[in-house]
């Protein structure tokens, strides 16, 4: 019995999938066309493997609004804010940056106290050793710091002395506490005996001159004029001042040698690198000089 819904048999099989797939392909082409048209705004793209496009299957082409580029209405008042913004952190770079320089000058301007006088019995954690002799080995290398150190200290009182241009007062002299301070749990390979902290310090009646420069004429003196490397600037602390620090080649020994000055006063710490590193040697100058020297 044949009825509009039916195929009538005396076509051919091939012939009806024929016109059944015709009808399904211009309803597909139909859809698309039209949702093409109802939504002119919109892109197929894929969606990523293993998620869902919004509106879709979890495979298959996902729909995502095309981004609009920025208007020029919009554009120029973001660049003047980011330009702004730029302009503001480079001020507060460069005041950071002034503000830091102007504590270090503060902090080199200022003058520490006089130096105790005798050494005192612990600086920077660290014991005085009972009597003032280190070890046969390491003799030499205290008497050439000391000798040294004393040259120095001897410069600048002549020079202290010319720069009075030969106005009246009283000679300018200067007092030299020293010590021989010990570094408990630290043993020198060499002598296997307890590691050591020589100290020379220079304290005078009158004014010496710039700190940065008697710290370098210091260090310079201490090294030598045939050495290859100068000193560089370290730390010097609360008590003012500025510090230097270098390696020297006293004893045919490498020797880590910490010094400081202020107006006034200049010290100096030396140990054998094969004990004290010249990194460990400046932070221990800045704990000793809260001992060394009054603020």
């Amino acid at each position: 019995m044949a009825g509009p819904w039916t195929i009538s048999r005396d076509r051919r099989d091939g012939e009806s999938r024929t016109n059944f797939g015709a009808v399904l392909g211009r309803v597909g082409s139909w859809s698309r066309r039209t949702l093409l048209i109802r939504n002119p705004g919109v892109q197929f793209r894929p969606a990523p493997p293993g998620q869902r496009a919004a509106g879709g299957p979890a495979t298959g082409a996902g729909v995502r609004p095309l981004r609009r580029p920025l208007s020029a209405r919009r554009a120029v008042p973001l660049l003047a804010v980011m330009t702004v913004a730029a302009v503001f952190l480079a001020w507060a770079t460069v005041s950071l940056a002034r503000t830091g320089f102007a504590a270090t000058e503060a902090a080199a301007s200022r003058s520490g106290g006089p130096l105790l006088v005798p050494a005192p019995r612990t600086a920077g954690n660290l014991p005085l050793r009972a009597g003032s002799s280190v070890d046969p080995v390491s003799r030499p290398i205290a008497a050439q710091v000391h000798q040294r150190f004393a040259a120095v200290g001897a410069q600048l009182i002549a020079a202290a002395e010319r720069a009075r241009n030969g106005s009246a007062g009283p000679k300018i002299t200067a007092t030299t506490p020293s010590g021989l301070y010990g570094e408990p749990g630290h043993l020198d390979p060499v002598t296997n005996r307890p590691a050591w902290i020589l100290y020379f310090g220079f304290d005078a009646t009158a004014t010496l001159g710039s700190p940065g420069t008697n710290v370098t004429s210091l260090m310079m003196g201490i090294l030598g004029h045939w050495s290859k490397i100068g000193p560089w600037p370290v730390l010097a602390g609360h008590r003012g001042g500025a510090a230097n620090c270098t390696v020297a080649w006293l004893a045919s020994t490498s020797v880590a040698v910490c010094g400081w000055a202020t107006d006034r006063t200049m010290g100096v710490v030396a140990s054998p690198v094969r004990d004290t590193g010249v990194r460990e040697l400046a932070a221990l100058l800045l704990k000793m000089r809260y001992d060394l020297q009054r603020p």
